[in-house]
């Protein structure tokens, strides 16, 4: 499958945004936490990047990459449980 064009890969992703928030999916999904992650990025005026994720039978987890430390830490504080 290909890329769009200007879609980075997840590695690459996590190299040029190093700071990352670790979301867990619960079962029943996001929803509209989902929204809001993304409403989040649009308010603060940067394109959301996203890395590598974990799927297991247990858990899921969405990685959210950040080129900025403190931009990562509102988003975590704001989302993470």
């Amino acid at each position: 499958m290909t890329r769009y064009k200007g879609q980075l890969k997840a590695t690459r992703t996590e190299i040029e945004f190093p700071h990352h928030v670790d979301i867990t999916i619960p079962p029943g999904g996001l929803g509209t936490r989902l929204d809001a992650m993304y409403e989040f990025h649009a308010q603060h005026g940067v394109k959301p990047q996203r890395g590598h994720g974990k799927h297991d039978a247990d858990s899921a987890v969405i990685r959210w990459c950040f080129a900025d430390a403190s931009l990562a830490a509102a988003f975590a504080s704001k989302f993470k449980t």
